[in-house]
């Protein structure tokens, strides 16, 4: 079963898994954000068992990235209460600059055929009703996301000499640079295990004005009228 989901922001940051204060986001959401996200969609705070999906991710809007300014505070959470933010609370913060995403908004092909059947079923019932057990992000809890079901595809699979391609494709394509497109080399993890440890990182080309990749004897799937490569 493949489900279809347009899923949208104001801002978007998708920091490496590496880090904790990272500066640049990713273009497009990976795998193990989209399973956080699914996870959100169904009440499920240990999503470990989505590392058995495939994703095809498309751009459908991005209108670049921006620099921001935030102020952060040391210990925040842990110390805030109003008799010390009267007695100078705060001076230890400090700013940090994060790159956002402007107004992104991705197609994503979702394959739950690895999926146990009876989570598979829950997911669906939930998307068809357009609700969400937690917030959605888009990457971060302050950039707010929605989704848009897109209903349930088959795949047609197809091999073809040659052909454009509309979601992110392997590094390892054969793929052709095109005068007019906008084209960025990403890697990320494709899983996540206990204790937040990422794995399985590979190598991706994003198109991130939302145009097709042209590539040569390429093997890909056909859903919704879409040509894309799940990974």
């Amino acid at each position: 079963m493949i489900i279809g989901l347009e899923i949208s922001s104001d801002f978007g940051h998708f920091s490496h898994p590496a880090t904790i204060y990272s500066s640049l986001t990713y273009p497009v959401p990976p795998k193990t954000t989209v399973m956080g996200m699914l996870g959100a969609i169904m009440g499920e705070s240990d999503y470990l068992f989505l590392n058995d999906i495939r994703y095809a991710c498309i751009v459908k809007n991005l209108d670049g990235k921006k620099n921001f300014c935030f102020n952060g505070i040391k210990d925040a959470l842990k110390e805030l209460n109003l008799e010390k933010a009267g007695n100078g609370f705060g001076k230890n913060r400090k700013q940090f600059y994060r790159e956002l995403l402007i107004n992104p908004r991705y197609e994503i092909y979702v394959d739950l055929s690895g999926l146990e059947k009876s989570r598979a079923d829950k997911l669906l019932a939930l998307l068809e009703e357009g609700k969400s057990m937690y917030q959605l992000y888009m990457g971060i809890n302050f950039c707010l996301a929605t989704y848009k079901f897109l209903g349930v595809f088959s795949a047609e699979g197809k091999k073809a000499d040659s052909a454009n391609i509309d979601s992110i494709v392997p590094l390892s394509s054969d793929f052709a640079i095109e005068v007019g497109k906008n084209y960025a080399d990403v890697r990320f993890a494709t899983t996540i295990g206990g204790g937040r440890i990422f794995g399985g990182f590979s190598d991706f080309l994003v198109e991130t004005s939302g145009k097709s990749i042209f590539c040569k004897n390429i093997e890909y799937s056909e859903v919704n009228g879409q040509k894309i490569v799940f990974v």
